[in-house]
């Protein structure tokens, strides 16, 4: 019989944003789950557990709460494999990884892992990645550190965390606000990390398909009417059409956007209606990485309309809506929506 596909979570978060916070309560609180935490910060968890295993500079011990700790000194899918291995020989028990990068690491190259065919996938997919945003500190780092920003930008839900340090619920919209308005695919919420019960932790941070090929949710986007003005070089640029698109053209256009932004190009994400096509096509994209699928088909008299994001650093609005908005099939009426391109500060 063969072993059952684990999900993955992603947990980011500059640093102080309190990530270790959500950890430690994950680790020794009884929630009623089974997770692996697997962390590389070197005491960043200080965990009192048995000791199962220390081989090669890393070690993995059980909780008594029924979770996992793996400290992790070399690769992550040596680690990952080693975990599905002990787990299938009963040596451990897990349902759900849980994967914590350092404060200053860009989760690009983690969440490549997962969607380039590597052999995890066997064992693993990639529920989401969960970013912790300091609602005090997180707008000035946001501005000055590439790390936040593309940890912003991989984000599919985000939780500003410490919205009791802010003057009133108003400030802690306005940093709701201003981090859609960064990521418009990103759900976002305020969260206090020591205090919210695990039911409220566990719907914010499990079951995300974020990087699903059967569906593609969006969070509301930032429209005209209440677009935030910001600092950071992160921003977001919707493109949507209601007629399909010519396949060719639009891997030229893209094609064109990768040879143009290259990693500053940090996600893409969307709904493809493709001009010959019965189905659906859900496309994923990281960092030049680009996947497609088929999803389910368009419903007779169905409106075949495409929806796509682009998430990145210094993004030209106009020239990528000019560039896709060419993959047209057919003359339509097309909306195209963007958020506007803030500068770096200086």
């Amino acid at each position: 019989m063969r072993p059952p596909v684990i999900p993955v979570t992603v947990l980011t978060g500059f640093l102080g944003a309190g990530k270790t916070t959500l950890i430690n309560r994950l680790l020794r609180e009884a929630h009623g789950r089974r997770f692996a935490v697997i962390e590389n910060e070197y005491g960043a968890v200080n965990v009192d557990a048995d000791l199962l295993i220390n081989d090669g500079g890393e070690t993995i011990v059980q909780l008594t709460n029924g979770c996992v700790c793996c400290t992790v000194r070399g690769d992550l899918a040596d680690a990952l494999d080693r975990l599905a291995r002990q787990r299938d020989a009963g040596e451990i028990a897990f349902d759900h990884v849980l994967i914590e990068p350092t404060g200053l690491a860009d989760p690009g190259p983690i969440v490549r892992t997962f969607i380039a065919g590597s052999p995890l996938q066997a064992r693993y997919f990639l529920d989401g990645v969960v970013t912790l945003f300091d609602a005090v500190n997180g707008p000035r780092t946001l501005s000055q550190a590439v790390e936040a920003q593309a940890q912003l930008a991989y984000a599919d839900r985000v939780l500003v965390t410490k919205p009791d340090l802010l003057d009133g619920a108003a400030a802690v919209d306005a940093v709701i606000a201003m981090v859609s308005a960064a990521n418009s695919v990103a759900a976002v919420a305020a969260i206090d990390l020591v205090t919210a019960p695990w039911d409220e932790m566990f719907d914010k941070l499990l079951s995300l398909r974020g990087y699903q090929f059967d569906r593609v949710v969006f969070a509301p986007a930032v429209t005209d009417g209440n677009r935030v003005e910001h600092t950071q070089a992160v921003g977001s640029v919707m493109f949507s059409a209601d007629s399909p698109l010519d396949g060719p053209r639009l891997k030229a256009a893209l094609a064109a956007i990768d040879a143009r932004y290259g990693e500053r190009l940090w996600r893409i994400k969307g709904v493809l209606a493709i001009d010959g096509v019965r189905s659906r096509i859900i496309l994923q994209g990281v960092q030049g990485l680009l996947q497609s699928q088929a999803s389910t088909p368009w419903r007779m008299f169905e409106p075949q309309r495409t929806q796509l994001v682009l998430i990145g650093r210094e993004l030209d609005r106009d020239w990528l809506l000019q560039q896709l908005g060419e993959c047209l099939a057919a003359p339509a009426d097309t909306s195209m929506h963007g958020v506007p391109m803030p500068r770096l500060p200086g």
